[in-house]
């Protein structure tokens, strides 16, 4: 029997891309779904939206919350709402292949598995891709322990450490909750900590979530100092992992390169911080044995000891 999946859906002003993420939904292939909408206090016509799917779909449940600005205290909403035994979370501007769910449900169950992940594919806002035939080439399935499902998730290339296109059993969740005070990468600490509670992890390669890349979102909007959250993230994945030789090898390479990215943000956007500079360089400086040693980086990130002499001229 099927066991019934909570999609937990966190929407702030997307009307964009809202009607194609929830059709998304609607239309997968494994029927036994809650979806579960939190509407953030939108003004674009989001709200509507939502509330129109909820009157055709006896499957949809909306909230309306007002908007604090804190996408963590949403999806802690949502989490107070769950019912079902299984839960993922699903972001109102992405959408997914009709068997994105039943892939995951079914990976999960035959493998016994607390957690089942799946590849995901980048897309622009302006372009559309067919996942049916980008995944004919990709039917690799592989099994993790917490170790490894940990390291791969911080190194970041098989998978991210997001909390869209993973399928998690609601018992592991525990407590858990996000941390509000993280801003960046909260997604990365929230999977860390129930990655904790998993024993058994199963990954498919099958890109079977589109991540759509827009504009004036947090990854791609200016610097400010609330990105830097993302290294309280780091730090206290660092500290609890101090006496695991891979996994400390991993987040601190990680720092490093989260270092990398933020010193290019401030350098982009001519964010004036001379101590705040001098910091990241030199987290980039000590991060580069570590990446040398992390054989799981993707291939890119191993020139960052070359990039290192770059960051001087920022």
């Amino acid at each position: 029997m099927n066991e019934k999946i909570d999609i937990l859906v966190p929407v702030y002003n997307v009307k964009k891309f809202l009607t194609k993420c929830l059709d998304s939904l609607i239309n997968q292939t494994y029927k036994n779904i809650n979806i579960i909408i939190n509407e953030n206090g939108s003004t674009d016509g989001s709200e509507q939206i939502v509330e129109d799917f909820a009157k055709k779909y006896e499957n949809i449940k909306v909230f309306h919350t007002p908007n604090e600005g804190n996408i963590s205290k949403a999806r802690n909403f949502l989490l107070s709402k769950i019912e079902s035994k299984y839960f993922t979370f699903f972001d109102s501007d992405d959408y997914a292949e009709p068997e994105y769910i039943e892939t995951l449900y079914n990976l999960l169950v035959e493998n016994n598995s607390d957690m089942s992940i799946c590849s995901i594919k980048r897309v622009a806002e302006n372009k559309s891709v067919n996942l049916k035939k980008i995944n004919k080439k990709l039917n690799s399935v592989l099994l993790f322990d917490r170790q490894t499902a940990i390291a791969e998730m911080i190194s970041s290339k098989l998978y991210f450490g997001s909390v869209y296109a993973k399928l998690m059993k609601t018992e592991m969740l525990g407590e858990i909750k996000f941390d509000e005070n993280i801003h960046y990468a909260e997604d990365l600490d929230f999977c860390f900590n129930i990655m904790q509670n998993c024993k058994n992890f199963v990954f498919t390669n099958k890109k079977l979530y589109a991540y759509v890349i827009r504009k004036n979102s947090i990854v791609t909007s200016k610097f400010k100092p609330k990105k830097l959250t993302v290294l309280d993230c780091y730090n206290r994945i660092i500290e609890k992992v101090k006496d695991d030789d891979v996994l400390t090898v991993c987040a601190k390479s990680m720092k490093g390169l989260i270092s990398t990215e933020l010193l290019y943000y401030i350098w982009r956007d001519k964010y004036k911080d001379k101590e705040l500079k001098k910091l990241l360089k030199q987290n980039i400086k000590e991060s580069i044995p570590f990446i040398r040693k992390n054989k799981r980086l993707p291939s890119i990130y191993k020139k960052l000891p070359l990039v290192w002499w770059l960051t001087k001229l920022m």
